[in-house]
């Protein structure tokens, strides 16, 4: 039997979503949206690589102060990212970091949102990310609240031509095998928290009352040894 390859399954997934994946209404992104870039916003003339840049939403931040290369396996997500960053300082490739070294140099910083879900292989996954940091740099890292993903959340959106909900590969971790796998790469925890649905999210979009006071995501901090 042929397992299917699960960065096959999410390029293919990514690429239909693409086009509307800026004005989709979705309340992990939003909340993503508004507490992952202050994060990273001490990063100033940094070279900083971005692990799943997708349409480039925070890599156009991360550009306005740093050199940045953002990969993404989704050909359709970097069309729209090219179009957006045009102009700014960043190299886009398209790239899966799960099928190889990338060879790219060494990096100032990682960072990386909404990606950890769609990885199987959380040892190859940090060994990689941090095979790209210089030493005592930094992986900063956004991802759906672990205990919102064992619960069965996951990406997925409505195709509007078909109607299709379509639904990302996606696997469960836990705070622990997160954790472990970061240690075993030699990268260490410097700071996690989790951002709860807040006002400020319901002033978006009222459909998303539903998430008041509940965890939502979680940012990790890691500094390599």
């Amino acid at each position: 039997m042929t397992i299917p390859d699960p960065s096959n399954e999410n390029r293919a997934g990514y690429d239909r979503w693409a086009a509307i994946y800026d004005s989709y209404a979705n309340s992990t992104v939003a909340i993503d949206d508004m507490t992952f870039p202050a994060l990273y916003a001490h990063l100033k003339d940094k070279r900083v690589l971005e692990i799943g840049c997708g349409t480039g939403r925070h890599t156009i931040r991360l550009a306005r102060d740093n050199d940045v290369t953002g990969i993404d396996l989704s050909p359709g997500m970097l069309d729209v990212a090219r179009q957006k960053l045009s102009g700014c300082k960043a190299q886009l490739i398209e790239a899966d970091i799960m099928a190889g070294p990338l060879n790219l140099g060494l990096f100032d910083a990682v960072v990386t949102a909404l990606v950890l879900e769609h990885i199987g292989d959380l040892a190859t996954f940090f060994r990689r990310a941090g095979e790209a940091l210089a030493d005592s740099s930094e992986l900063l890292l956004s991802e759906i609240h672990p205990d919102r993903i064992a619960k069965g959340t996951q990406a997925n959106f409505t195709d509007p031509g078909t109607g299709e909900t379509v639904r990302l590969k996606s696997f469960a971790h836990s705070e622990a095998d997160i954790q472990s796998a970061a240690r075993d790469a030699d990268l260490r925890l410097l700071s996690h928290m989790d951002v709860f649905g807040g006002n400020a999210l319901v002033r978006r979009n009222s459909a998303w009352e539903k998430h008041l006071g509940k965890p939502l995501i979680r940012i990790w901090t890691f500094e390599k040894a």
